[in-house]
């Protein structure tokens, strides 16, 4: 999805897309991990974007709305990635809290009896090769 669809989808909502919003979007899109919302604000603050955090979480709940967030509940906080409008599932790193996404659908089980299924999301959490990597090498230098 390019930024004029996303930015169409942003305005469909009634959301008003400042400078700051922009910037903010920008990076979202562009970064490949999960954040919670106060983390996206000091990635944010780091990248000049000056912008408050209510102003994070507003479009984190337009972005969720219209399909282009995902939010993940690890360890009992509520992180935030940007996620693309087609069908797909996703692996989270729980180490690095990289997002991958997975375009393949695991078999999941039947509808109770007389029931019709809408929609599926399934997310695989665990440790990615990288970090399953460099714990094997610290452990090897201990």
């Amino acid at each position: 999805m390019n930024k004029r669809d996303i930015v169409e989808l942003l305005h469909q909502q009634k959301f008003r897309l400042t400078r700051e919003r922009e910037a903010l979007l920008d990076l979202f899109v562009r970064t490949d991990k999960m954040y919670t919302p106060a983390q996206w604000h000091e990635v944010a603050q780091r990248e000049n974007v000056r912008i408050g955090l209510t102003t994070v979480y507003r479009l984190l709940e337009v972005l969720t709305k219209v399909g282009l967030a995902s939010p993940f509940l690890v360890e009992g906080n509520i992180y935030y990635a940007f996620c693309e409008e087609h069908h797909h599932h996703h692996f989270v790193c729980l180490q690095c809290h990289s997002v991958e996404d997975l375009y393949e659908c695991p078999s999941i089980p039947a509808a109770p009896r007389g029931c019709r299924i809408e929609h599926h999301k399934v997310d695989l959490f665990g440790t990615c090769e990288r970090c399953q990597h460099n714990s094997q090498r610290g452990a090897k230098h201990q």
